[in-house]
């Protein structure tokens, strides 16, 4: 693996690396407790991208508001009805019309002592964007009572009220009014609100992966599609990935469907989780996570990560401890926005609270 330079790794968008940082997380408790070893690579090593104690990690802050996104509807004004109490609770109120019914809030879920919520977010913005839709929406809820990590995948183009707005697409929750927004938009609709964030882009990825030497993505079902002029075709088995093919892999869509993608992204995090899991020589936590900071925006400190030590070890022990839940077609419907003629996927909300029971820890 050719080493790359820390000023290589800067450079880029300001929302870096979205599936990395997952596996970072959980397995801090794998570098701070396996034996000290020479590490592995010796190009990462003598390349100086581990950084030295100190290092600073990217700093966090909510994304500021940006301009309202152009789809729009307008069929149904946004008036409450059948209660003559706020519909929407402490939420806000809509200030635009929706094209459907604005449902109410979905009952809050009361997760066990030391759960952790994290939202895992891909952007879509190119070169010369400072932000972009949300081209992956995750939820994976640590939980160090039993030892176990579940992810929630939730497709980008779900019909959702966003508090203080109007019902429109899950990814444009950020773009209209920053992160604040955007949680209010899943507590809303989810009955969950992320204690923590990490936000990433499409080159971020790729170095991430690269860095880490590729990764053997168990496929877990068929799909065959274009990306970079070449097609690629994949049966249930074991690939290995670059960045590229990684990414290529997660965000193709022409011959599947949103569905589909969220199950690959599922997948490439759980070969992000293994790959670091072999280079067992990773016993410097402080410096590993120095280094990687760079590649993600987040929330989460050095402290944090420690205190998932418990559960990255449980995990690398016994892989059931991960479970993997999303809305899927049995949960959403697809439509087109009259007026606008955008496609989006309405949700079973009966459905997706009743995945959420069976997902969520007790």
């Amino acid at each position: 693996m050719d080493a790359l330079k820390p000023e290589h790794l800067m450079h880029g968008h300001r929302r870096r690396t979205l599936m990395a940082v997952l596996s970072i997380l959980l397995l801090a408790g794998i570098a701070c407790n396996s034996t000290a070893l020479p590490l592995p690579l010796p190009a990462l090593a003598d390349s100086g991208l581990l950084g030295s104690p100190g290092i600073t990690p990217t700093p966090f802050y909510p994304l500021a508001p940006s301009l309202t996104p152009a789809t729009t509807a307008t069929l149904i004004a946004p008036t409450p009805t059948g209660t003559p109490t706020n519909p929407w609770g402490a939420f806000a109120g809509p200030i635009e019309a929706s094209a459907i019914e604005i449902p109410p809030p979905m009952p809050a879920f009361n997760l066990p002592q030391g759960a952790e919520v994290i939202l895992l977010l891909g952007s879509d913005a190119r070169p010369g964007e400072s932000m972009g839709r949300n081209d992956t929406i995750m939820i994976a809820v640590v939980d160090r009572n039993s030892g176990t990590l579940t992810l929630i995948s939730v497709p980008r183009d779900l019909y959702v009220y966003i508090p203080g707005w109007r019902v429109d697409r899950v990814n444009t929750a950020e773009i209209r009014g920053g992160l604040p927004t955007l949680y209010d938009t899943l507590e809303y609709n989810f009955g969950l609100r992320p204690t923590h964030v990490a936000l990433g882009s499409f080159t971020g990825f790729m170095q991430g992966v690269d860095l880490l030497g590729g990764i053997d993505v168990q496929v877990g079902g068929y799909m065959s599609d274009e990306c970079g002029g070449n097609y690629r075709t994949y049966t249930s088995g074991t690939y290995h990935m670059d960045g590229f093919e990684a990414l290529c892999y997660v965000r193709v869509r022409k011959a599947s469907s949103d569905f589909d993608r969220l199950r690959r992204q599922q997948e490439v995090i759980i070969a992000l989780f293994q790959r670091i899991v072999s280079l067992d020589g990773l016993t410097r936590l402080p410096e590993l996570y120095a280094q990687f900071s760079s590649l993600v925006q987040t929330d989460l400190a050095l402290n944090d990560v420690l205190g998932l030590l418990p559960v990255g070890t449980a995990i690398a022990t016994d892989p059931s401890r991960v479970r993997r839940f999303s809305i899927d077609s049995t949960m959403a419907t697809g439509w087109r926005v009259p007026v606008s003629g955008a496609s989006v996927l309405l949700p079973n909300r009966d459905a997706i609270q009743a995945m959420l029971e069976t997902a969520l820890p007790k």
